[in-house]
C-alpha cells in the first residue's frame, strides 16, 4: 500500500504543486489549508507522513506539531516542515517541537521528493504505518 502524505500550507499553489509532485511518485496524498483542519485529520487518521508549513491561520505548525507530539498515536508520524522560516533558529526550532527535517522555500522538486522518500522509507522500517 502506499504511503499517506498530509500535505499542509495555506498556499493552494503549493499545495497542488507538492501533491500533484508526490502523487506522481506514487504517494497517496491528502491536504489541508490551515492548521486546525489538518490537525483534526491527524488525530482522526495519521498519515505516513506531514509536509508542514509554519506561518498558517488557526494553528501554526509549530504549535501543531507540539500537539501531535503528545499523542500516543501521532507522536511518531516524521514531520517535514517546508517553509519560508529559513534561518538557523527557524531550523532549530523545527527540531525543538518534535520535526524530523526542514526545507525551507523556495525549494526544489528534486530536493522534496529526496525527503520524502526518505522519511517514508525510515518510518516504515522503525515500524511506523
Amino acid at each position: 500500500m502506499s504511503p499517506r502524505v498530509l500535505v499542509v500550507d495555506d498556499d493552494p499553489e503549493i499545495v497542488d504543486a507538492v501533491g500533484e509532485a508526490l502523487q506522481d511518485d506514487g504517494y497517496l496524498v491528502e491536504t489541508a489549508t490551515d492548521g486546525a483542519t489538518a490537525l483534526k485529520r491527524v488525530l482522526e487518521a495519521p498519515p505516513d507522513l506531514i509536509v508542514l508549513d509554519v506561518r498558517m491561520p488557526n494553528l501554526n505548525g509549530w504549535e501543531f506539531c507540539e500537539i501531535i507530539r503528545r499523542q500516543s498515536h501521532t507522536r511518531d508520524v516524521p514531520v517535514l516542515f517546508l517553509t519560508a522560516c529559513s534561518e538557523v533558529r527557524d531550523q532549530i526550532t523545527a527540531m525543538q517541537v518534535g520535526g524530523s527535517d526542514h526545507l525551507p522555500k523556495p525549494f526544489r522538486l528534486a530536493a522534496l521528493r529526496d525527503k520524502v522518500r526518505s522519511l517514508t522509507r525510515e518510518a516504515k522500517t522503525q515500524g511506523g504505518s
